[in-house]
């Protein structure tokens, strides 16, 4: 039997039964639905039609390359296809919405229903019985397909009316599938911040204050990191650059939910803000929830809240000069002291590469 990598083989094997009825249709018609891969060559559906095809000796075969997507998005993206083609047992078939329900238990019903091609109601019954067993946390706040955290039960009622299970995309079509990229966050609970109005050069919605990050830093810490769950400091306007899956304004007071997966934080600046949002991003990346993290802050060496950032972080890098920051006008600014990137994660070295062209850094 011919070995292939299975990163992104979501559905269980064809039994031999399957497999070799597939086989034979593939000898006799060739292949007929394109086998889907991702830009690097990876499979992300059809693993089973490669196979059959190499034991045959074929070594061509229609193709599609889905291209921009994020490991979550490829897994959701085959859930999906194998949903609606695929002859699933009903335990097979739940089984693929509680894996994605796992993935990303913050998106409401009928954002994980489209993802995967059920009803917002199947959904719903696999996210009560989940909840029931601890398989995923209960959730008060759920993300909508606009990207805005509401209470569960009116986000329910935004929802589109139900209807049977939605229709495949077609196979000529590679356009990117609209999946989310975490699936570690989790918001609970949204309250208005409580806190002093901001001074400029704060990385959040704040009236006239809002000031935004270069785009060069943002994809540099995309190449790093693979690309960024979450920003906890944010508006829509910052998020159409960092273009995080998730991201919290002001309003959703990122200090009170859990921060979990890939995080690109540039912190408001003014005081308290700027030290809880630092020792929330060290509580949350010790525990384990943050799994890499990037932040852009002051090279503020006499304040205990960079300290606290140091003494967790595993590399930093100081840009020559002042780092121009942008506001909502389009027109730039920068503050009145240098900056400092500061990277968690297990990738120091790649992050070094990264950003060496910025300034100057060092190991942690």
């Amino acid at each position: 039997m011919i070995a292939l990598a299975e990163k992104y083989q979501v559905m269980p094997p064809l039994t031999d039964e399957e497999y070799e009825a597939l086989k034979a249709d593939i000898a006799e018609r060739g292949v007929q639905v394109p086998v889907e891969y991702d830009e690097e060559g990876n499979i992300l559906d059809g693993y089973h039609r490669v196979r059959a095809c190499l034991e045959l000796g074929i070594t061509d075969w229609p193709k599609i390359v889905r291209r921009g997507l994020t490991d979550d998005q490829k897994r959701a993206h085959a859930r999906k296809l194998n949903l609606n083609r695929r002859h699933l047992t009903q335990e097979q078939k739940r089984q693929l919405i509680r894996d994605q329900l796992k993935e990303t238990p913050y998106f409401s019903d009928s954002v994980i229903a489209s993802m995967v091609g059920v009803t917002d109601k199947t959904v719903r019954r696999e996210r009560e019985e989940a909840e029931a067993t601890s398989e995923i946390p209960r959730l008060d706040r759920l993300v909508g397909a606009d990207g805005k955290v509401r209470p569960r039960e009116i986000e329910r009622k935004t929802e589109a009316p139900e209807h049977d299970v939605q229709p495949a995309p077609a196979k000529n079509e590679a356009d990117d599938v609209e999946a989310p990229a975490n699936g570690y966050y989790s918001p609970t609970v949204v309250e208005p911040l409580d806190a002093p109005a901001p001074k400029p050069h704060v990385a959040y919605n704040s009236g006239n204050n809002e000031w935004y990050t270069p785009p060069e830093y943002i994809e540099a810490a995309r190449v790093v990191m693979g690309g960024i769950d979450l920003d906890p400091a944010s508006s829509p306007l910052a998020n159409e650059v960092v273009k995080a899956t998730l991201y919290f304004t002001a309003e959703d007071d990122g200090l009170k939910q859990p921060w979990a997966g890939r995080v690109w934080m540039n912190p408001p600046y003014s005081q308290p803000l700027i030290q809880q949002f630092c020792e929330k991003l060290v509580g949350e990346f010790t525990a384990g929830r943050t799994l890499e993290a990037i932040v852009l802050v002051n090279n503020a060496t006499e304040t205990g809240w960079f300290n606290t950032l140091v003494e967790a972080a595993s590399a930093v890098v100081f840009p020559k000069g002042r780092v121009k920051f942008w506001g909502p006008d389009g027109q730039g600014g920068a503050p009145l002291q240098g900056q400092a990137v500061l990277y968690f994660g297990r990738h120091p070295a790649k992050f070094m590469t990264e950003f060496h062209g910025f300034g100057w850094g060092a190991y942690l």
